[in-house]
């Protein structure tokens, strides 16, 4: 039996919906579910999200939400719970997983990825298949630093082996699951690093229509055909796009810190765009990206944050004008 599974919270439904849809449509056979990491909202129909089944994670390991649930924040929670739930599949007998980011959406059937999984136990995708230029931003030396493979999908079979992994990459993400750049950290990412490395049949999947995304758009020219997608020709169809960090409130802008491309420098990427955007909206963007997310370390009110620390300033300053005072009177005092 084969499963994908995204993860996400009630205000990133449209995505999960939008993902879910997508997938089913191009593999039928394949059961779909969305982990979701929030309690029931009653404004939601749930049943009409597009997927085969609806996990609620809270429930499925209470002990581990209630454990790290003011420890991260919502994204880096999301990720932290990613191997259980790889090795709760495996326990009900599923054979195959795949892990899909909610921010993705499926153009094509993962024919390479199941095809590769027949000789081998795990597939990768990495976030670039040749070298960046030498300006703007990502570049391939700012790759490096969040992991040379990209956790937004992840295929692995259930092999003693892989599950192995999976009970060790879940030790460090509770532990370590943080998006922490200058200590290394960069969610659950960046110890994907070591599969080659701890196993022998590890395939990295270098098609350029899988995991197309902002950072690897210096390789990869999008060619639209109706409502298909190609890469460079239209021998290499898009197998699923990578909508990482976009919002459509931003336009031009695809992604918050890519410098290189947007959608009024790209016009090969504007159909592509405006597709998952229409999709969104469809899904109930506009209503469902309001919800306020339940589990997760809230942001601190930057000019709360500021007052406080101003009066703690003003509180040490005073502290030590009445230490160098009494200091002054001890020593007229000798």
């Amino acid at each position: 039996m084969k499963l994908a599974f995204t993860i996400c919270a009630n205000n990133y439904l449209a995505h999960a919906k939008t993902l879910a849809v997508s997938f089913k449509k191009h593999h039928p056979d394949v059961t779909f579910c969305i982990a979701i990491l929030d309690e029931p909202n009653a404004s939601i129909n749930y049943e009409s999200l597009g997927a085969d089944t609806i996990l609620w994670i809270h429930e499925l390991f209470p002990e581990l939400v209630a454990g790290i649930k003011d420890t991260y924040n919502i994204a880096e929670i999301c990720t932290v719970v990613k191997p259980k739930l790889f090795t709760h599949f495996f326990n009900n007998s599923y054979n195959t997983v795949l892990y899909v980011d909610p921010d993705i959406k499926v153009f094509s059937a993962f024919t390479h990825v199941f095809d590769a999984l027949k000789e081998n136990e795990m597939v990768l995708t990495p976030h670039i298949c040749s070298p960046t230029g030498e300006t703007g931003h990502p570049q391939d030396k700012d790759l490096m630093r969040t992991g040379i493979y990209n956790l937004g999908f992840l295929a692995v079979n259930n092999t003693e082996p892989i599950k192995s992994f999976i009970k060790w990459w879940d030790k460090r993400v509770q532990a370590y699951g943080f998006h922490d750049l200058k200590k290394g950290y960069f969610y659950d990412q960046i110890w994907l690093g070591y599969a080659p490395a701890f196993l022998d049949k590890v395939y990295v999947l270098r098609h350029l229509g899988y995991n197309v995304a902002n950072w690897n758009l210096h390789e990869r020219k999008i060619i639209s055909s109706g409502e298909k997608y190609y890469v460079n020709d239209k021998t290499t169809p898009v197998a699923f796009f990578h909508y990482s960090h976009y919002k459509i409130e931003n336009f031009p802008s695809i992604a918050v810190y890519n410098q290189n491309f947007d959608l009024e420098n790209r016009e090969d990427i504007v159909p592509i765009f405006m597709d998952y955007k229409n999709s969104l909206l469809q899904n109930d963007y506009e209503k469902l990206k309001e919800i306020p997310y339940k589990f997760g370390k809230r942001k601190v009110d930057a000019s709360k944050n500021s007052k406080e620390l101003r009066a703690n300033k003003g509180r040490i300053y005073k502290s030590f004008q009445l230490l160098k005072k009494s200091l002054r009177m001890a020593l007229k005092g000798c």
